[in-house]
């Protein structure tokens, strides 16, 4: 048992020394998970906060992602530091003086927990029950059970919520996808393939179970599932998908999800989806700006952290009920943002408006052009096989010679604007080919040309959100759609006849911005990635390369945009 003597600037009303040491946690199966129990040195009960994940319980955050190096620059960044933190977990040596107990549990096959290793699992969900009945019923355990962590660790509590363990109190997913079909592989139909083998190869592989490093590589691919081959074999979202993430008519326990406004590609979607849809009485929504893992740890993150499982778990009142529902970043470009309370999501009060294409004059227009028109734009034959965004682009103009993008601009705003909600891009296209790949992103103009960019999850120059489609995947919900937000089935390929237009249904991730008198608003449409967002990353083996397309405004083509304004 290790022992650690913890000083923390937070006034709390206890403090408690930390101990340390590894447990072996019993399965249903007869096997064991390895886990690090971080507990306070006195006695009594303690409500307890749990992970599991495969980044290595032991792994501090520094070491993460060798390959990566914006880790380092994360953590140097962070206002929570110290021996114990691991890369999106939260610090022991914050929450054990706090009065809780923190586990942090190495998932099958991963660090020092033996068997098969298979991310994202069936038997992800099951491992994570038994894990919470077994903290649930330990003597040093209140029997509340609280889940807090970012990204792989929030998607895998949505999931583990729906199967509903009696000890499971209360979840908190910060930026974690819930449909690992839509928001994580197949973004839009297009395999993120760029991302997924990066992630796998550089965050999953090496924390592989290897005891003292004797497996041969055989051994180790025979011991596990390689997750970039089940999301190449498996393109639509059939059951291979569907049973490993979680079924919100499920998710009954109380609910803080917390997003990132400028995270579209994969850390967006999933947290307003799990708050709106949830069954849980008890749910609140926060978006955020800034870095992926930096509001986590910083003061103001925490104290929402602590707010939220103090009543949860510890019954303290601690006046979260009194609160509205969903506290909002309104960012204003940049890291600039103010907070803001509301009590739904989208807001009852948004004017939803369409700005129509002009594909005559290239423009956005809350008057649809009368006349049809025409606009092209070229495929990308002869790519490379290893396609990686272009650098960003700091001017634009609707009139700039891009043989492979379309750009649509607005005039002027006259006064300030905010926009936050769901976007959609209702677009009417034909393709060269029997399907393409199309790409759309919304950006911010000054009166000089320039962008104004956003504090994002993954970059510091993020546009105001974006949008994808493989068009063979456009089949429409019409359960779950509306007006302003279309949701895909994928479960069916309908090829394009060539040449023949087609209306498409583009979900623009939410996003949120005040755009100020005098700028512009920029929708770019193209064949390839333009985003900024090294993190949403499509490459060869699986692009629509070589499609020529073809964009249809006015008279009976009513190509628009549908912009959530808030007055």
């Amino acid at each position: 048992m290790n022992k650690c003597n913890i000083d923390i600037n937070e006034r709390t009303n206890h403090y408690y020394e930390l101990t340390w040491e590894e447990v072996k946690i019993p399965m249903r199966d007869g096997n064991y998970l390895a886990a690090n129990l971080y507990q306070p040195k006195a006695e009594g009960k303690f409500p307890v906060i749990m992970t599991m994940c495969p980044y290595g319980k032991d792994l501090h955050f520094s070491e993460f992602g060798p390959a990566n190096p914006n880790i380092a620059i994360e953590y140097s960044r962070s206002q929570d530091k110290g021996p114990l933190l691991s890369w999106e977990t939260p610090n022991p040596e914050f929450w054990v003086p706090q009065g809780y107990a923190v586990i942090r549990v190495d998932e099958r096959g991963i660090g020092k927990s033996p068997g098969k290793l298979d991310i994202l699992s069936e038997s992800l969900k099951r491992d994570y029950y038994d894990a919470i009945e077994w903290a649930g019923t330990q003597s040093w355990s209140n029997g509340k059970i609280g889940l807090l962590g970012i990204s792989y660790l929030a998607m895998s509590q949505w999931a583990v919520a729906s199967e509903q363990p009696p000890h499971l109190s209360c979840i908190i997913p910060w930026e974690g996808a819930v449909d690992y079909y839509a928001e994580f592989a197949y973004p839009g139909g297009i395999q993120a393939n760029g991302f997924l083998e990066f992630w796998w190869k550089n965050a999953i592989l090496p924390n592989q179970y290897n005891p003292n490093g004797e497996y041969s590589e055989e051994q180790l691919k025979d011991n596990r599932i390689d997750f970039p081959t089940v999301v190449k074999n498996n393109p639509l979202r059939d059951k291979t998908w569907t049973n490993r993430f979680a079924d919100f008519n499920k998710v009954k326990v109380p609910v803080l999800s917390a997003s990132n406004w400028f995270s579209a590609g994969i850390h967006t979607r999933g947290n307003f989806l799990g708050f709106q849809n949830a069954a849980s009485e008890y749910k609140w929504l926060e978006v955020h700006i800034g870095s992926h893992v930096g509001e986590f740890y910083t003061a103001q993150g925490r104290a929402l952290q602590k707010k939220f499982l103090d009543y949860w778990l510890k019954g303290l009142d601690t006046g979260i009920m009194k609160e509205p529902k969903v506290k909002l970043a309104i960012p204003s470009g940049g890291n600039s943002y103010k907070w803001r309370y509301e009590n739904e999501y989208p807001l009852s009060r948004t004017q939803w408006t369409r700005f129509y294409l002009n594909a005559s004059s290239k423009t956005l227009s809350k008057e649809a052009p009368k006349s049809k028109e025409m606009i092209c734009y070229k495929g990308d034959k002869g790519q490379d096989s290893k396609y990686w965004p272009k650098p960003f682009m700091k001017k634009f103009s609707k009139n700039e010679n891009s043989s492979k993008r379309v750009m649509f601009e607005t005039t002027p705003f006259e006064s300030s604007t905010e926009i936050l909600g769901p976007i959609k891009l209702h677009l009417w296209a034909a393709s060269t080919t029997d399907d393409m790949d199309i790409f759309v992103s919304l950006r911010n103009i000054d009166p000089l040309g320039n962008e104004v960019v956003n504090s994002g999850a993954n970059s510091n120059e993020f546009p105001i959100s974006q949008g994808w489609l493989r068009a063979s995947l456009r089949k429409i919900d019409d359960n779950l759609s509306t007006d302003y937000k279309p949701y895909y089935t994928f479960d069916e390929e309908q090829k394009l006849i060539p040449s023949e237009v087609y209306p498409l249904e583009i979900e623009i991730w939410d996003s949120a911005i005040v755009i100020p008198k005098g700028n512009r608003l920029l929708l770019e449409i193209g064949s390839q990635s333009q985003s900024g967002c090294a993190l949403f990353t499509q490459t060869g083996d699986d692009r629509i390369w070589d499609a020529d397309v073809t964009i249809y405004t006015g008279d009976e083509f009513d190509s628009y945009l549908m912009l959530p304004i808030i007055p």
